[in-house]
């Protein structure tokens, strides 16, 4: 990984490169008490964290933690592990945004990246922390631009078009659980517009008659889309119309 074998020694700016797997091994340790403790499953690893800090950041665990409930009084507690929302990895990027305000993924392919920053945006909204939602997007859209469909010759088929390529329906089924209006939702439904115009059977079709709300997304995506349709007789240009994942005039 990029930032591998950096060490808790140096400068703030490396303090923030560091991924998030070893800032919980090297420099997670270094915070001191009073702290709680979090498993994640029943058999999975134990963290020791600033109870202040993260019931002030978390609405959930200030709940959890100050509310009477028996976790108060033990000062730990165990969260369930959820498909694609509650896992070693999402609960590691969750605490070094607590600690850090960002998370470092490290150097992943892009679908497993993708997935990865959705997982994050699902648990930091189990948790209602918020401030995350845009720049989480924003990263999925680099993702998605930063990252061309290797050219084969031949016009690209439903799966293969280039705002879609690295997206997957799991994507689709997992962001549904995000709230109305979540910028995650948003540009995942803005990279499929493309495909839904071009192909009577696009890549998510399946998706469309089976998640509703991104049939929503995806719709409200098509419509922002149209009403950027120009005409350009004068120009000679033809009609034009903004890309809605670039933001682009085509």
């Amino acid at each position: 990984m990029a930032a591998a074998g950096m060490s808790t020694a140096g400068p703030k700016k490396s303090l923030l490169l560091v991924p998030y797997e070893d800032f919980i091994n090297d420099l997670l340790p270094l915070y001191t008490d009073p702290h709680v403790r979090i498993r994640i499953g029943s058999a999975g690893r134990e963290y020791k964290l600033s109870k202040a800090l993260l019931c002030k950041q978390f609405a959930y665990f200030a709940a959890t933690f100050t509310g009477g409930f028996w976790e108060g009084e033990e000062q730990s507690t165990t969260l369930t592990e959820i498909d694609g929302v509650v896992s070693t990895r999402s609960f590691e990027m969750l605490v070094q945004w607590l600690y850090l305000g960002r998370v470092v993924f490290g150097e992943l392919e892009p679908t497993e990246a993708i997935t990865a920053i959705i997982e994050f945006a699902r648990i930091a909204d189990m948790c209602r922390v918020t401030g995350m939602e845009s720049l989480m997007a924003e990263r999925i859209k680099a993702i998605i631009i930063s990252n061309p469909v290797p050219k084969t010759g031949s016009p690209p088929g439903p799966s293969e078009l280039k705002d879609t390529s690295w997206l997957r329906s799991k994507h689709i089924t997992s962001v549904a659980d995000l709230p109305d209006g979540h910028p995650v939702r948003h540009i995942l439904a803005a990279a499929a517009v493309h495909g839904y115009l071009r192909h009577d059977y696009h890549k998510f079709s399946k998706a469309m008659r089976e998640v509703h709300s991104f049939s929503v997304d995806l719709l409200d995506a098509v419509k922002a889309t149209l009403k950027t349709l120009r005409c350009e007789s004068f120009s000679g240009n033809g009609i034009t119309f903004k890309d809605p994942l670039r933001g682009e005039t085509l």
